[in-house]
Order: structure tokens, then sequence, then C-alpha cells
């Protein structure tokens, strides 16, 4: 037994959107015969969508005997692309020239995958962008878009249509239509004026309204390179605000012309205001004021920073001029390199020398300029000269009542001949009075150093002249002490004395008074004899204690002249016999005796006559003199005479002596 089946299929959709039924079938289609118990079918479902479906449920029928037996359920979606703008056309209305106007508009994904996008940006005109350019957009996303016009020409009513953006898995792009037309700006009915000297600056402020109801971020527009001003400015709606420009011009106007530039604001709404601009850049002001005081004839040098303003090197030549005095002499100098190589937008120091022989104040201009371009900057230099300083320290040395010499050059710049004074307040400096040095040379003068004491000490040495002003030396000065003078030579008898007349120079330039001293008691020394002329006169007597030779020195010192050394040598020889004493009959005669040891001495008295006699003395004190006294008697024989006989004086050894000394006289008797 065969059953006859009829296959349909009814479909409710989840979501507002019904599945197309052409897009879900079945086969096979119309009746079908199956076989009791056994008999079966295959039934083979198709869903092919051409386009997004929503999540769906469809009911698979089969229809026998008049009624509808359900067999299944489908179920089924069909994820795709569906993106579209909130709006296709944007209207722009009247935007100022060179204005910006922004809109905004979104797409939305109401489909059920993500999908890339990207505007067509090379069909754009340039007066329109927009942004994002591309990205990605998510099921159920927004994504806002700025849509920007800034007309740069005058155009009336402009349609821009088809503008269109690709959207991946989508048949067709997406498109917008914009509209719009470009008019002139309003300007300000004031040229902003700015004056400074070039390579300086002059800012001024410029006001500034938002006409619209937002916040917004406007970029001004400077035109002209000598301005600068801030990249942006933020304003609040409906906010007055200033905005800072400021003229820095590189290059000076002349001959009546102006620099020129502007200023433009442009708003969200399209409107915008320009500023016209108007510089007038003066002749440069000096770079810097430099005032140095220094000591004349001191070299000095002074750094002065050149600054390239440019973007590329530039070389100047340097020009050096003394503004003050009127006509400046060869006594004072400025010396430089003549050119200088700056590296673009770089700093280079230029070093320069002064020097001025005299005191004073010298005002100096430096320039440096571009030969080519004819732009220059200067620096105002002014050097304050005071009193020269010691201009160097010459050291000299030599023994007491010696001379050291030595020599300075001075330099005449001048083409003339220059007359020096020199002076010195230390006797012992030599120097001429008066010196010449001839014209464009050098001049040599010597002075001589002759100490009369010794001693270290230091003077002053200056050299003047009207034309070069004060030359000042430091002198320091060493007197070393005298080498020993002449040895003085003494020979004499023991008992007796010898007396030298000493004499030596006084270099003393007025008279003093000389003392002398010995550090030996044989030698004994006189004051010093009066002056004869540059001659001094001082007596030495040696007078010997024993026998041998003898050495001593003789120091004569004067607070003025200095100290002499004489070196003394003194040979003691025996003692000479002495006399004849003549001594009449019944008459006695003193002898002088002198004591010449350094202690009390006892002396004995011996004659070898008996005709004569001699009374013994107590002891003699050091140094002193005692008179022995002689007697004579004739005999009484018959002979007439003379007669004679002879006196021995001598000394024992037990007195400290080293031997025995004695002195004989000869002694002769006369008859009355």
């Amino acid at each position: 037994m065969e059953t006859l089946l009829l296959l349909r299929m009814d479909g409710v959709a989840e979501s507002v959107l019904r599945a197309d039924v052409r897009d879900l079938s079945f086969s096979p289609k119309g009746e079908l015969n199956l076989k009791a118990s056994v008999g079966s079918c295959n039934v083979e479902i198709q869903f092919s969508p051409r386009q997004r479906t929503p999540p769906f449920t469809a009911e698979l029928q089969a229809k026998f005997a008049g009624l509808l037996h359900p067999l299944l359920t489908i179920q089924g979606c069909c994820q795709g692309v569906e993106v579209q703008l909130d709006q296709d056309h944007l209207a722009f209305g009247a935007v100022v020239q060179r204005c910006q106007a922004r809109k905004r508009i979104v797409m939305m994904n109401t489909g059920g995958i993500d999908a890339r996008f990207q505007w067509k940006t090379d069909n754009f005109p340039p007066e329109l962008s927009i942004t994002p350019a591309k990205g990605c957009i998510c099921p159920g996303m927004e994504v806002p878009f700025e849509v920007t016009f800034a007309p740069v020409e005058l155009i009336n009513d402009k349609r821009y249509e088809n503008l269109s953006c690709c959207v991946e898995g989508s048949p067709s792009p997406v498109t917008l239509t914009v509209t719009g037309s470009c008019i002139v700006a309003s300007t300000s009915k004031e040229v902003v004026n700015f004056v400074c000297p070039v390579r300086g600056s002059h800012s001024q402020t410029l006001p500034v309204f938002n006409p619209t109801n937002q916040h917004c971020s406007i970029r001004p527009v400077v035109e002209g390179e000598q301005w600068s001003a801030a990249s942006s400015v933020i304003l609040e709606p409906h906010q007055n605000k200033t905005y800072k420009i400021t003229y820095r011009p590189l290059s000076v106007t002349a001959d009546g012309k102006k620099h020129l530039g502007s200023v433009f604001f442009s708003f969200p709404d399209g409107t915008g205001m320009l500023y016209s601009l108007q510089g007038t850049a003066e002749p440069p002001k000096a770079e810097d004021n430099i005032v140095h005081e220094l000591p004349a004839k001191t070299h000095h040098t002074e750094m002065l920073p050149v600054h390239n303003w440019l973007s590329q090197q530039q070389r100047f030549r340097v020009l050096m001029e003394i503004l003050k005095p009127d006509k400046p002499d060869a006594t004072v100098s400025l010396k430089g390199l003549e050119y200088i190589e700056v590296p673009a937008l770089a700093r280079r120091d230029y070093k320069m020398s002064f020097f001025t022989y005299k005191e004073g104040h010298y005002n100096t201009k430096v320039t440096f300029r571009n030969e080519g371009s004819g732009d220059y900057l200067y620096y105002l230099v002014t050097f304050k000269a005071t009193s020269p300083g010691v201009l160097s320290t010459i050291e000299l040395v030599t023994p007491v009542r010696q001379t050291a010499s030595a020599t300075v050059q001075v330099e005449n710049p001048l083409t003339t001949v220059t007359c020096l004074t020199t002076e010195c307040k230390c006797p012992e400096i030599s120097a001429p009075l008066l010196h010449t040095v001839p014209g464009q040379s050098k001049g040599s003068l010597s002075f001589e150093f002759q100490p009369l004491c010794a001693g270290e000490s230091t003077a002053l040495l200056t050299l003047h002249s009207h034309d070069l002003g004060f030359f000042h030396y430091d002198l320091l000065l060493t007197a070393l002490p005298p080498p020993p003078e002449k040895t003085v030579h003494f020979n004499t008898c023991l008992g007796s004395s010898h007396s030298v007349l000493v004499k030596f120079t006084n270099h003393a330039h007025f008279k003093t008074e000389y003392s002398g001293k010995t550090d030996c008691p044989e030698f004994t020394v006189d004051k010093a004899l009066p002056q004869a002329g540059s001659e001094v006169s001082i007596e030495v007597s040696f007078e010997p204690h024993q026998l041998g030779k003898v050495r001593g020195q003789l120091s004569v010192s004067s607070a003025i002249g200095g100290d002499y050394i004489f070196p003394l040598h003194g040979i003691s020889l025996p003692p000479k016999a002495q006399g004849p004493f003549s001594i009449r009959t019944g008459h006695r005669v003193a002898i002088p005796f002198k004591n010449i040891f350094l202690q009390t001495t006892t002396f004995s008295f011996q004659v070898d006559n008996k005709c004569f006699t001699v009374k013994q003395a107590d002891p003699i004190l050091s140094k002193k003199t005692h008179n022995i006294l002689i007697s004579f008697e004739a005999p009484p024989e018959g002979f007439r005479g003379p007669w004679f006989g002879k006196l021995t004086v001598s000394s024992k050894c037990s007195e400290g002596h080293s031997r025995p000394c004695s002195w004989v006289y000869y002694l002769k008797g006369l008859p009355l």
C-alpha cells in the first residue's frame, strides 16, 4: 500500500526581517509516493542567501490524508555587511576664503560582522578632506567623521557629489554629497605697525573673538618671514582673547620700504579675520657696550661673540675704530684678524687685542660686516687705562761696594724722538737722569747698583715720558757681605810697637764717621781721622806680648758708609838692646820699662858692673810703665873713664809665659 505525501515549508523569523523564500529551498518538490511500512525518501534542504539575513526559524511539514504533519524545524541566519551614514548630504554654506569649516557625520554598522572602510580621498577636491580616512567598524558600532571644507579660491555654490567610501564585503560603496561656497574674508581696518632695530624684536597683541558656540582650537596663518607667533589658539565659545605676534627682522628696510605680512584667523563656522602687518627695521644697535678697566702698558685680549643669524655661513669683514680720542697716535693699538667666518645659525668668538702706553679713556667700535649683503653688527668697547703697574721685576746681586748693572728696553712707536726722565729713590742706584729714544725704535737704558751695606732691599725705578707715560720696574736688591780688604802687615820687636795708617775710600755721597775695632789685643786702633775728600785714614798699632806671628782683623764700620774688613798680620821679633844711657858719677838715670804682658809680672833687674846699681821693683801691672833707677859711682882709682855696663831685665817663666824674655840696656858712666 502506498501513501501520498505533499511536503511544504512554513517559516517564522525571529527578527524583523524574514528570510526570502527564494533563499531557502528543498527537493524533491511536489507529491511523493511512499510504500507502506518501509517507504522512505531523502529530502534536501538548501539555504542560499543573497544578502544579510537575520536569524530565522522555519518548519518542514508533510500533508497526507488532508492533514499537516510537522517533520522538522529549520533554523538559520546569514552574517553580512550593512553599513550606512547618518546623512548622505552636507551643506557648509558660505566659508571665508582660506578659512576652514568642519562638520560631523556618523557611519553605523547594522550588520553582523566587522568591516574595513576607506574613503577614496584621491578623488576628493583639494578643499575637501575627511578624517579618519580609513579604519574598521564593528557590528553595532558608530564611527564619527569630521569633514573639513577649506576653500582657497572664491567659488559660488559648489556641489561635490559621489564622494565614496569603500566598505569591505559591501557590494556598493557608501556615498556622500557636499555643497558649499567661498567668500572674501573681512579685513581689519587698521594696519598693525612694527618698528625695531634689525635682528631685534617688537611684539604686539591682536584681539581675537570666537564667534561660534563651540570650543575650538584654531591655527592662525602668519605670512611674512619676519613675523612669528604661537601655532595655535584655544578659544571658548564667544571668548575674547589676545594673540601675541613678534616682528624679528633680519634685514634693514631702506629707501622708505617696509616689510609686509599678515595674520589670518579662521573659525569653525567658516568665518575669519585678517590683519595686515607692516614692519620697519632700523639699523642695528650695538650688540653690547663693554667697559674694561686695565693698567696702561698691559696687553689685553677681548673676546667678542659674533652670531650668524642666517641659515647659511657668513663671512664678515672686521673694521676696528678708535672713536675717542679724536686723533689717536701710535701709542694705542687695536689688533685682530681682518675676516671671520661663522657657520649657519652658530656663534664664534673674535679675539681683539688692545694696548696703550698712556693712561686715559679709549672708546672703540668693532664692526663685523657682510660685504655681500651689507648687513652688519657691531660692539662698543671702552677701555679705561689706569696708572701702569710694574712692567717687570729686576734682581741685582753684588758684594758691598761693588757694582751690578742691568738694562731695560723702551720701545718708541712714534715717528719722533722721545725723551725719558729717570727716578729712583734708592741712593745705591745710579742711572742717567735723561735718556732719548729715536722714533720707531727701541732704546736701552743701563743703570748700576752699588750697595754700601749688606742686606736685602727693594726699590722702584721709574721712567717717564710725556709721550709714552710711565714705566715702572721693581728692583730686588741683594748686597752680599764685603770681601776682606788688602792685608795690613806689622813688624816690631817685643816690647816695642808698630803703627800703620790704614786708608780706604768712603763711597757714601756725603760726610760720615767711621769707628774701628780689632779682635786681637796686640792690635789697637784709634778713632778715624777726618775725611780727606773721599779717603778715610785710621791708625792701627801693633804691640805684641809674645814672640812669633800674630793675626787679627780690623773692622771699620759706619751706619751710612758700611763695613770694611782688614786682615792684620804682625810679626813679633826678640827685643833689641838699647842704649847706651850716660850717667855721671854720683848721679842716677831713670830708664822707662813697660810690662807688655797681659798680666801683672815680676821682673828681675841685673847689672854686670859694680859701678852701676839698680833698685829692684815690685811686680808691674799689665801694660803699665815702670821707671828703672840706675845709679853710677866712679871707682877711686886713677882711671878717668868712661865706664861701661849692661842692665838686663828678665821675666820669669813661672809667670805664665811660654819662655823667659829679657831686655838689654847698655850703660855708660862718665866722670864729673
